[in-house]
């Protein structure tokens, strides 16, 4: 089971999302916990500034980058659109 950390940034941010995103991007967490490389997901490692994190899509517009810690823990870093990548 993966332990999940949730940076403040993530927070503030997930609270801003509308609730319809909201209730489907727990629904994709609940996903990503039992399996992470979920086709439906499409989780994959980025590059550039971002090298090292990762990133999987809740729909089309909306995504989360999160790293990979020590133990099974990730840190889920930030949510939002593709503007969560700059």
């Amino acid at each position: 089971m993966l332990n999940i950390l949730y940076s403040e940034k993530f927070i503030v941010q997930f609270e801003s999302l509308p609730p319809k995103i909201q209730k489907l991007a727990h629904k994709r967490i609940g996903m990503f916990c039992a399996n992470p490389k979920h086709p439906s997901l499409n989780t994959h490692k980025l590059n550039g500034v971002l090298d090292g994190y990762f990133s999987f899509s809740i729909d089309f517009q909306t995504r989360i980058i999160f790293e990979y810690g020590k133990s099974g823990t990730v840190h889920f870093l930030k949510i939002g659109s593709h503007d969560v990548y700059k």
